[in-house]
């Protein structure tokens, strides 16, 4: 199994609301980063952008195209966006554990 895929199913496993994980979270194209409403797919743990849903048919953006008879999705929540974080140890594997390091000294 791909290092990606490991990495995808065990955080799938211990955090299963959070989403599809991705190995390499930048996006494809570093000057185009990714967007609400962008539709695409993962290729070896990386978003691959198709087109956005919220965008109309003729956008620059749309390189590859939109699908036939394509219309632009109409958003209607104003904060639809959640800005959570993780804290450091929800990066672990399930069943790994993280030993503090002998020496660090907290003060």
């Amino acid at each position: 199994m791909a290092d990606c895929d490991i990495f995808r199913e065990q955080l799938a496993i211990k955090y299963p609301l959070y989403g599809h994980a991705l190995w390499e979270p930048s996006p494809r194209y570093p000057d185009k980063p990714v967007q609400v409403g962008d539709v695409g797919f993962i290729r070896k743990g990386k978003f691959c952008r198709l087109f956005n849903a919220l965008l109309l048919e003729n956008d620059p953006s749309h390189e590859f195209g939109v699908p036939e008879y394509y219309k632009p999705l109409v958003s209607n929540m104003s904060n639809h966006l959640d800005r959570g974080s993780l804290a450091r140890n929800h990066y672990c594997s399930a069943g790994v554990s993280v030993e503090p390091d002998p020496g660090f000294h907290s003060r």
